[in-house]
């Protein structure tokens, strides 16, 4: 997935090489980029009830309703040309994007990075929003509903994220270039779509699925999946435990 669908990053870094801007990200370990492809790319394949459904429960505090698996559609680095205006931003670039039906979950995928950075204008949150709102909502007819939903390796909600459960600050900051949009509605529906959740989260639902009741490829892809999150988030702790000990 990540050779078909990323733009940058297809060649290993240069030995010695620390992140940075455009560095190729193949074989670096705090590549958030390998982590979602290796996760999301199997995930695809298991019937949402096993780790969607849960996931979007803990994200958004509702219960989603049952979800045929052939209604599902995962788009990795899905791009989506930004509206035009005083930003000039071009096209945004979402980690994945998931469709059930009319919902849709602008999903942000960060490991070991800085939490939601962007242009030197405006961060990854309303850009994303206003580029799906644009994609999406082309009229005050649209059915569709629109979800931001971020997953990371922290332990707290970041404050930028907050933020956006303000429906005034999403309406100030939307570019409103369709008249027959109603903003005020859609910033609505925004602010309480806003969700966040943890890898650790994905882990623990997937390590709470009894493979004896799961069909056998199932049971091997969540045996792979929590074996590989487990060592990704160990890995995170015992840099965190350094870098404080520093």
């Amino acid at each position: 997935m990540f050779e078909r669908f990323k733009s940058v990053g297809k060649t290993p870094c240069p030995p010695g090489s620390i992140r940075a801007t455009r560095c190729p990200l193949v074989i670096n370990p705090d590549s958030e980029d390998i982590l979602t492809d290796n996760v999301f790319s199997r995930l695809r394949y298991l019937n949402p009830s096993l780790w969607l459904l849960p996931l979007l429960g803990i994200a958004y505090n509702r219960k989603f309703k049952a979800v045929d698996h052939r209604a599902l559609k995962i788009e990795f680095w899905k791009k989506l040309p930004a509206p035009p205006g005083e930003h000039m931003e071009g096209t945004a670039e979402v980690d994945i994007l998931i469709k059930i039906k009319d919902l849709i979950f602008l999903t942000e995928c960060k490991y070991r990075s800085l939490v939601l950075s962007g242009s030197p204008h405006r961060n990854q949150v309303i850009r994303y929003l206003d580029a799906a709102i644009f994609n999406y909502w082309p009229d005050s007819n649209s059915k569709c509903e629109i979800f931001f939903l971020l997953l990371t390796d922290t332990s707290t909600e970041p404050d930028i994220l907050s933020e956006y459960r303000n429906v005034r600050k999403i309406y100030d900051e939307l570019t409103k270039v369709r008249f027959h949009v109603d903003y005020e509605k859609v910033s609505e529906m925004l602010a309480r779509n806003i969700g966040w959740t943890t890898w650790g989260n994905l882990l623990r639902i997937l390590e709470s699925q009894d493979p004896k009741k799961l069909p056998l490829v199932e049971s091997m892809i969540i045996a792979d999946l929590v074996h590989f999150l487990r060592y990704k988030l160990q890995v995170t702790k015992q840099t965190l435990h350094r870098a404080r000990k520093g």
